[in-house]
């Protein structure tokens, strides 16, 4: 019995501490995040930043005395004589806000040098007057090529051509230009008529031709109008007539289009030809 009863006095005194080691526990929680605690830091903080903030005001002061005059915010020294033996001079000290000063860069008034230019070539003066030529080479017209190019727009243009020259230049192209389907052709100049004779090659074979016509000028440029065409030989069927024809026409096809002479008429006379027509 007696046992039992001491048993419950020791846990009822192990229950007692138990309780006033928490109570305390908890007491001194509270009293560490209460703002009233004081330890010491607090003070110690307060001190050093208000020692930052005095040192920081007086580097902000310009300095008193004739070492140095202030200008645009920068502590300057007044003169070199002032600073003693083994002293450096002192730097410019600059405030918190202020801004150096800054050169501002002048305009560059020096001008380039402008290198010499060769005098402009004067311009040719173009000609107006008619122009007249008498049998220009077919082959080579660069006499012809020469005067349209200085010659002004509009510029009134006439050509003659003589029978016995015309025919030579045919002749010559020929034996230039051996691979042209045709030989042998003469032009026959008469009043408002041309007549041309020749031979042709038809499928291999040679077949003489005559051609009668006249020679017109559409959009600048010559057009043969075939009035009546003979093909001489055995046979002589239509297709062949129409395969000359084609050909007839696919040689009067050899003026540019763009040629700078523009064609207005063709006059035909005995044994005379006359080309009129302008500069375009």
């Amino acid at each position: 019995m007696a046992d039992r009863n001491f048993r419950w006095v020791v846990l009822t005194i192990f229950a007692l501490v138990n309780l006033v080691f928490w109570a305390g526990v908890a007491a001194a929680v509270g009293l560490a995040g209460s703002p009233s605690l004081n330890l010491g830091l607090e003070n110690f903080l307060r001190e050093g930043q208000a020692t930052a903030v005095a040192v920081w005001e007086q580097l902000g002061q310009p300095p008193s005395g004739p070492a140095a005059s202030v200008e645009g915010g920068a502590a300057m020294p007044a003169s070199a004589s002032t600073a003693s033996a083994g002293e450096q001079p002192m730097a410019a000290v600059l405030s918190p806000g202020d801004v150096a000063p800054m050169s501002t860069p002048q305009p560059n008034t020096t001008q380039a040098a402008v290198p010499d230019q060769p005098p402009a070539a004067p311009v040719p003066t173009l000609v107006s007057s008619p122009l007249l030529l008498t049998d220009p080479q077919i082959q080579s017209l660069t006499d012809l090529d020469a005067e349209l190019a200085r010659s002004a727009p509009d510029r009134a243009v006439q050509i003659r051509y003589q029978e016995a020259t015309l025919n030579a230049e045919i002749a010559a192209l020929w034996q230039n230009n051996p691979d042209l389907p045709y030989r042998d052709v003469r032009v026959d100049l008469m009043r408002d008529q041309v007549v041309i004779t020749g031979k042709v090659s038809v499928l291999g074979f040679g077949v003489n031709a005559e051609v009668t016509g006249n020679v017109a000028v559409e959009n600048c440029v010559p057009v043969l109008k075939i009035e009546q065409l003979r093909v001489a030989g055995v046979m002589t069927p239509k297709f062949v007539k129409d395969q000359v024809e084609d050909m007839v026409l696919e040689a009067m096809t050899w003026y540019p289009a763009d040629y700078p002479l523009c064609l207005e008429q063709i006059v035909l006379e005995d044994t005379r030809a006359t080309v009129y027509g302008y500069r375009r």
